[in-house]
């Protein structure tokens, strides 16, 4: 908190006010960075957007991103405790991640069959909330191939 809050203080003290910085949710238990811990943070200031890395929190919470209902509980979160406007301009990272009982162990591509989580039940939900985020592909190796992937998927939904 004490951190954020003097990045903040710096951003404006720079004359840095008109861009956004984005506080990413993190793979391991050990780390700060859950998604309810990154809203929080980003209530400090308008300038904060959360990032959330789907991946990272199917990693941390054991392979829970499953259904639309559990890609709509963050959303909704963010939505109540943020508003539209950080609802509609947030960051997404997404891949596929192998993880070990302590969270990510390492990035994979979409091609994957054994780890999540899958792209097509959150672009569902994003389509039906009318929500506008930036997406980036962490995929290994294969990001801008994997992010036509994740494009197409969503614009065939």
């Amino acid at each position: 908190l004490e951190g954020v809050e003097q990045l903040v203080g710096r951003v404006y003290a720079e004359g840095y006010s008109d861009m956004f910085v984005c506080l990413e949710t993190m793979g391991k238990s050990q780390q700060i960075g859950t998604v309810e811990e990154v809203v929080e943070l980003c209530k400090i200031d308008k300038i904060l957007l959360p990032t959330i890395d789907f991946g990272h929190v199917n990693a941390v919470t054991q392979g829970s991103l499953k259904t639309e209902a559990d890609f709509r509980r963050i959303l909704d979160l963010i939505r109540s405790e943020l508003g539209e406007f950080k609802a509609h301009n947030f960051h997404i990272h997404f891949s596929k991640i192998e993880y070990t009982e302590k969270g990510e162990k390492v990035h994979l591509t979409l091609a994957d069959t054994i780890y999540g989580p899958e792209f097509e039940p959150l672009a569902k939900v994003l389509k039906e909330y009318g929500l506008t985020p930036t997406i980036i592909s962490e995929s290994k190796n294969i990001m801008a191939q994997d992010a036509v992937k994740l494009k197409n998927i969503y614009k065939n939904i």
